[in-house]
């Protein structure tokens, strides 16, 4: 194994780990809206140089119609609705519990895949998506109302990011 992969993957988890508690520091001064599109600014401006040193970015104009419209579908839901109901959430409930919500997102993309993009799930798979469900809802169980509606605003957020996973995927010759 080596291990300039393995350590990319670590700090990969650990920034992601982390982003949840560091954009709870920053609601105290930004709305979701403002936190939102500041967050996709900066992975815009990270991502950029890399695009552009390949074989540049592909122009939407260049695209045809399905591809277009799975782009727009992904940036609607993934770049935008699903940030800002992840921001509103976690200004409801603890950083911790919203981290651990996150976790929903793979269900939701399962769940997603199995039923509107015609995906199979084993049963290891629906263990697992039953597993991380039960885990959501027992940690909103003590919270109250506040708490509900926070799990709800994560969950309607990783079902976005689950429709944008598949859009993604769907894309041919963007990547």
């Amino acid at each position: 194994m080596r291990i300039r992969p393995f350590l990319l993957a670590l700090a990969a988890a650990a920034l992601f780990g982390a982003a949840t508690p560091f954009s709870k520091s920053l609601l105290a001064d930004l709305s979701p809206f403002q936190l939102s599109g500041l967050l996709y600014l900066g992975a815009a401006a990270g991502v950029l140089p890399i695009a552009l040193r390949g074989r540049g970015l592909l122009r939407p104009w260049a695209m045809d119609t399905r591809t277009r419209r799975l782009l727009l579908g992904a940036v609607i839901f993934g770049g935008i609705v699903g940030p800002v109901l992840m921001l509103f959430g976690l200004r409801m409930a603890a950083a911790a519990s919203v981290a651990l919500w996150l976790n929903l997102e793979a269900v939701a993309t399962a769940l997603l895949g199995v039923w509107v993009f015609r995906d199979h799930l084993g049963r290891n798979g629906w263990i697992g998506a039953a597993g991380i469900l039960l885990a959501s809802v027992l940690l909103s169980w003590g919270q109250g109302a506040a708490g509900w509606q926070a799990g709800l605003l994560v969950a309607g957020a990783c079902v976005c990011w689950g429709l944008d996973n598949h859009m993604t995927a769907l894309i041919d010759g963007i990547t």
